[in-house]
């Protein structure tokens, strides 16, 4: 588990509207947490780091869909 593996599903889902959907989904329904959906797709971490993972790109450049989901009221961090 890493840091690295949170930031890289972070690139991963920017790149893939099908988990962006999927996300979406567990978000309105909390079917899922995000840290269940990456794991789905082949990357594993923490709550921690995917909420340090999350903090820090608040901090830099979001994509267009974290930026909907921060618009939206929601948050890609916990649940994760």
């Amino acid at each position: 588990m890493s840091l690295d593996q949170a930031n890289a599903f972070r690139d991963y889902v920017s790149q893939n509207e099908d988990v962006q959907k999927e996300i979406r989904s567990a978000l309105m329904t909390e079917s899922a947490k995000v840290s269940e959906i990456a794991a789905k797709h082949g990357f594993s971490f923490t709550s921690e780091e995917g909420e340090q993972a999350w903090d820090a790109a608040q901090d830099n450049e979001l994509s267009d869909f974290e930026l909907d989901m921060v618009a939206g009221g929601r948050s890609l961090g916990p649940p994760c």
